[in-house]
């Protein structure tokens, strides 16, 4: 049966197709048009002022409510789950005491139509529709990015008069400005064709496969590479799940959180002097401790949204280290990003809204196909891993949070109950149900898709 709300995924829709166009505009504009913006995340400039891309994306949210018909269905807006909305909303609060509101109500707006706009343009296009629609725009990137590569070496290779840190020479970035946003677009590329690429000739499938792993080992993206690896095998271990051991995930979760602990124990000063170190993680180390430090001044309400990096001489970070750290615009870890901007309250609606809400739908589902919940539990898992170091939970158009934001809809549409038959009617009169017609029953994404 079709999800309550999703319209039939037929070719004659134009409204779909017309949000599939829209949604292959959105991954290029923010992968290859949009990429310079986000490069430009320094305490010098806030990077947020550019009337173009300001105007862009509201234009585009225009007409994603038009082409979903939000206008004449108004509640196609409310299809993103009630997680979501309270982490925007908390969001929205704490600009009550923002240290820059004007700046934080810019990049707020931002990432609230980017997300409404993700998920209408899920909702109406369907998965099938939306995760082809997503491949076929990704391998465009990898073509582009090969272009380039051939095309204009030294505009597409990290060179050494253009980085600070000159352990990336070398590395490929391609049309995107830096080799870790290059990198994750090259691991989602993978997986999906991994996954959900069963649609394609073999022949170009593994073509495709053999591309795209190629280059993602160019950009020498560490993170995204160990996370491709680990994703690869999580979403193995989920065409092997049967929902029926959700009774055990409860215990087995308190066991293994418990063995951590204990483990941590012994571990964690150890742990957290290495991570204290300058060069540890690529110098993640001394970046982190600065925000641990903050937080610990200010752990329950933080600077407000978007109020600690990238807001000129008034960012915190000023008054906690007078190091490099400074000239960074991000925090490389979203989550301690969260923490430092939202507070504790935002931190654990981030971890509940991103985390444990949508693992709880694809874990505890007894109607979304294997391929389908085998191909978002491992872009699910790395976008979640690769916050750790790298940030961009709730942050605005950056290329992980996109996809962030659709694997989130996609899940919320794909393991969205069937609607109840209707109940039959009863008569008084003669003491004996009457069975309601039968109404036409739609082949669902579970006939349709092949992973």
């Amino acid at each position: 049966m079709l999800a309550a709300g999703l319209p039939p995924d037929t070719d004659r829709d134009v409204s779909a197709q017309l949000c599939s166009m829209a949604l292959a505009v959105l991954l290029l504009v923010v992968i290859v048009s949009l990429g310079p913006l986000q490069a430009q995340k320094t305490m010098t400039s806030t990077g947020d002022g550019n009337l173009f891309r300001q105007v862009l994306f509201v234009l585009m949210f225009g007409f994603v409510i038009l082409a979903a018909r939000g206008l004449q269905t108004p509640r196609v807006f409310l299809v993103p789950p009630a997680t979501l909305w309270l982490l925007v909303g908390w969001c929205w609060f704490s600009l009550a005491w923002s240290l820059e509101p004007s700046i934080a109500v810019r990049r707020l707006l931002l990432t609230t139509i980017v997300i409404w706009s993700i998920f209408l343009i899920v909702q109406r296009a369907g998965p099938e529709r939306t995760i082809k629609t997503t491949i076929l725009t990704l391998l465009a990137v990898l073509v582009i990015n090969y272009a380039m590569i051939v095309l204009f070496p030294t505009a597409s290779i990290h060179q050494a008069r253009d980085v600070l840190d000159q352990n990336l020479v070398g590395d490929w970035k391609g049309v995107m400005p830096q080799k870790n946003y290059t990198g994750a677009v090259c691991a989602i590329t993978f997986l999906m064709l991994v996954f959900a690429g069963g649609w394609i000739m073999p022949v170009l499938r593994i073509a495709f496969l053999l591309a795209t792993a190629f280059f993602l080992f160019k950009t020498g993206s560490k993170t995204s590479q160990a996370l491709t690896i680990g994703c690869l095998i999580i979403g193995g271990l989920y065409l092997a799940y049967d929902p029926k051991f959700r009774a055990l995930l409860a215990p087995g979760a308190i066991i293994g959180v418990g063995v951590a602990i204990l483990l941590g124990q012994f571990v964690w000063g150890d742990a957290l002097a290495e991570i204290s170190r300058g060069d540890a993680l690529t110098g993640r180390g001394k970046i982190w401790s600065v925000l641990v430090d903050y937080a610990s001044d200010h752990w329950l309400l933080g600077a407000g949204y978007g109020s600690f990096w990238n807001i000129g001489q008034d960012s915190p970070v000023y008054d906690y280290t007078s190091s490099w750290v400074r000239a960074l615009g991000t925090g490389h870890n979203g989550y301690l990003d969260m923490l430092v901007t939202t507070g504790s309250i935002g931190l654990f609606l981030t971890v509940a809204a991103l985390i444990i809400a949508p693992l709880s739908r694809l874990l505890w589902s007894r109607t979304i196909p294997r391929g389908q919940g085998a191909l978002l539990i491992a872009l699910l898992c790395f976008c979640i891993g690769h916050n750790f170091t790298e940030s961009s939970v709730m942050d605005r158009d950056s290329i992980v949070q996109v996809f962030f934001m659709l694997v989130l809809a996609l899940i919320t549409v794909c393991t969205r109950p069937p609607p109840a038959p209707p109940a039959p009617l009863y008569f008084a009169w003669t003491g004996r149900f009457r069975p309601r017609a039968e109404t036409q029953v739609v082949p669902s994404h579970e006939e349709t898709f092949k992973p």
